[in-house]
């Protein structure tokens, strides 16, 4: 089975919920919340990667 972050349909999926979310959000929350909520998932996403162990921007050194 294909990694998730790999996935095409996953992608295609989160760029679709991401403006719909924002507008729920501004609606209910308003613009401060919208706002935070998907940098939060953000910064969720990239704090699994990195204690995944699947840090993306690190370099590959070998000494």
């Amino acid at each position: 089975m294909a990694n998730i972050t790999e996935n095409k349909a996953f992608w295609f999926f989160v760029a679709i919920i991401q403006p719909l979310l924002y507008f729920i959000s501004l609606e209910y929350f308003g613009q401060v919340i919208a706002i935070a909520i998907p940098w939060s998932f953000l910064i969720l996403y990239l704090i699994w990667l990195w204690t995944s162990g699947k840090i993306p921007f690190a370099a590959n050194r070998e000494e």
